[in-house]
């Protein structure tokens, strides 16, 4: 692990901070990229900054823990770097959003807690184990996507919520077909009034690709205000 005192000159300083700052970038990016490609509230930006916080932080904690070292003064350099756990837990609190009995932004709120952890080893400095854990969350975020296409197939579940006017029931009979001709399976709906409009709330299961074929249809249907995927 480098080692620096508050007499070091620029350079040295400059030596210590800008590797670190450098890999915060580039394995935050990482990450944020595929977030970013899947349109999650955490994309590239976020994960950098969270990644680049952490790597500042736990290296300030080193440097304070050994600005007195050639006295025989040694603080702890976990004090500081053990609130980035805590710290991080409201962010990846604010990623979640619960919504008519479903659950979003698990995966999201995981992800940043990851990003922070790969921040810590790159301000101690343990940049190779940074990068290899930034490719396996990559790998992790992706595989998992292919696998639940692929393997579990008809098991996963979407939500999406309709605004139409729909006073003789059409629409809705053009929902049911939708959703038959998709080949997706209806879990649960809740249907509201919103002054002259109404408001229909789907969970179904099925494949992603028919989920996304099943939304364009419902853009293209007309009477339908409003197709929000939740």
């Amino acid at each position: 692990m480098e080692s620096i005192t508050t007499q070091s000159g620029l350079w040295e300083t400059l030596q210590y901070f800008l590797p670190k700052v450098f890999f915060a970038v580039i394995c935050g990016g990482l990450v944020g990229l595929e977030r970013e490609l899947k349109n999650k509230p955490a994309g590239i930006k976020t994960n950098i900054l969270i990644c680049l916080g952490a790597a500042l932080y736990t290296s300030i904690s080193v440097l304070i823990s050994q600005v007195h070292s050639s006295n025989n003064y040694y603080g702890d350099p976990a004090r500081i770097a053990a609130q980035i756990v805590s710290g991080i837990g409201f962010l990846g609190g604010g990623a979640i959003i619960q919504s008519r009995g479903t659950v979003l932004g698990l995966t999201t709120a995981a992800t940043i807690w990851v990003v922070a952890a790969i921040g810590v080893c790159i301000g101690i400095g343990y940049t190779s184990i940074a990068v290899s854990a930034s490719i396996l969350v990559v790998l992790v975020l992706v595989a998992t996507n292919f696998f639940e296409d692929r393997i579990l197939g008809r098991s996963l579940t979407f939500a999406c919520e309709i605004v139409c006017h729909d006073p003789d029931g059409s629409i809705r009979l053009a929902i049911n077909t939708a959703l038959a001709k998709f080949d997706l399976t209806i879990d649960d709906f809740d249907i509201a009034q919103k002054g002259e409009d109404t408001e229909l709330t789907l969970r179904y299961s099925g494949h992603r690709a028919d989920n996304k074929r099943f939304i364009l249809e419902l853009w293209g249907t007309v009477g339908i205000k409003e197709v929000k995927q939740t």
